[in-house]
């Protein structure tokens, strides 16, 4: 797995959603799941890959022009500011996509492998990862945990002046003038979300490559080791950095094939702490709540090979699995990095594969593993 992982970053670096780097790096993947897959596809979709993070200079820009406005026409800035704020929350903060007609389309690419079992197929499991990297989070990188603090404040502004100008038409104190003064010192604050990215395109060692490495193993394993009742397909996603775009793309294509499977999507996502292994319960941004049973049958397995865990909702951000989640299929979402504070490599130039421990690798190749052939037998 790691030499899957130091393979893709020597020959392709960074991988930009939608870039050729990324495009050639699934063609990659898809040469070796060929070596254990009985089929293996590489699908081309198109989305408005920029939509997501090009949205937050918008949003800035607005929130500007809703504090001058709020001086001398408080009944359109408050009209301006709750619609920055809802539009905020529900393009951004949920990953609901409203304002993707506003950009063009590009083209990115999955990778699916599928084996199929011995006899006949009862239920499926996709085990996935994201093969697409994020251009630097400067400001995390430069500030650390002060950076993601800041991040998350900017966010609370933009919808909090939202409901302060909403407010402002129907009260008219003079002391209600007063709060304006906050938001407009706290103006600065919005250049982390403004200007947000650096040039470099990080490895993307741990987020993600060990989350499709770890679907190329399961390929590996269950290629000699067949499953009697479960088809399984192993995804390397694109464009996962840009708002969850492959996962989407994927899911809705197939739905109604993936509910008649009876499928449940494994994502794996930042596998690098043994310590931090965690089977996230909800993913708050995206307002998804995992399948308790998913969960309790997840956990199960980590107790029988041994593994330590957490149960954690998962905070800041979203994974894959919340984009099967919002299309109505099962998911489970695993991660291995502490989530209660900001990693150092997530999202910037620290995350090579040096930051990767191998042992939580095979920590949570042993609990996918003893996972599926469970699942295969119930």
């Amino acid at each position: 797995m790691m030499q899957f992982i130091q393979e893709i970053i020597s020959r392709f670096g960074g991988r930009y959603f939608g870039s050729e780097q990324e495009k050639q790096a699934q063609q990659y993947t898809a040469e070796v799941m060929k070596k254990y897959c009985d089929k293996v596809d590489i699908e081309e979709f198109q989305s408005p890959l920029e939509a997501h993070f090009h949205s937050l200079k918008i949003f800035c820009i607005t929130y500007v022009i809703v504090l001058i406005l709020f001086q001398v026409n408080p009944l359109l800035a408050g009209i301006v500011g709750i619609a920055n704020a809802v539009l905020f929350i529900g393009h951004f903060v949920t990953y609901r996509h409203w304002l993707d007609f506003l950009y063009p389309n590009q083209p990115s690419w999955n990778v699916i492998g599928t084996i199929e079992p011995e006899k006949e197929v009862k239920h499926s499991i996709l085990v996935a990862g994201h093969i697409d990297s994020v251009k630097e989070f400067k400001w995390w990188y430069r500030l650390k945990q002060t950076g993601a603090v800041l991040s998350v404040l900017s966010g609370i502004l933009i919808a909090l002046l939202g409901l302060y100008t909403l407010g402002g038409i129907f009260i008219r104190a003079e002391w209600y003038a007063y709060g304006w003064w906050l938001f407009a010192v706290a103006t600065p604050v919005l250049i982390v979300f403004y200007d947000m990215h650096g040039d470099k395109v990080v490895d993307g060692a741990s987020d993600n490559l060990t989350g499709v490495a770890m679907a190329v193993e399961m390929a590996k394993v269950f290629s000699a080791q067949k499953l009697q009742h479960t088809r399984l397909r192993v995804i390397s996603f694109g464009s996962e950095e840009a708002a969850l775009r492959g996962a989407t793309a994927y899911a809705r294509k197939y739905k109604q094939q993936l509910l008649q499977e009876k499928a449940v999507l494994l994502n794996l996502d930042t596998i690098k702490d043994v310590e931090h292994l965690t089977i996230g319960t909800s993913e708050v941004n995206t307002l998804c709540f995992f399948d308790k049973q998913l969960i309790d049958l997840m956990e199960q397995s980590f107790q029988a090979t041994g593994v330590a865990c957490k149960k954690l909702p998962l905070g800041v951000g979203a994974s894959d699995a919340s984009a099967f989640h919002i299309n109505g299929l099962p998911c489970l979402s695993l991660i291995g990095m502490d989530s209660q504070q900001l990693d150092p490599a997530y999202h910037t130039r620290l995350d090579t594969i040096d930051c990767i421990n191998p042992e939580a690798m095979e920590a949570m190749k042993k609990v996918l593993v003893h996972f599926i052939e469970r699942w295969d037998k119930k």
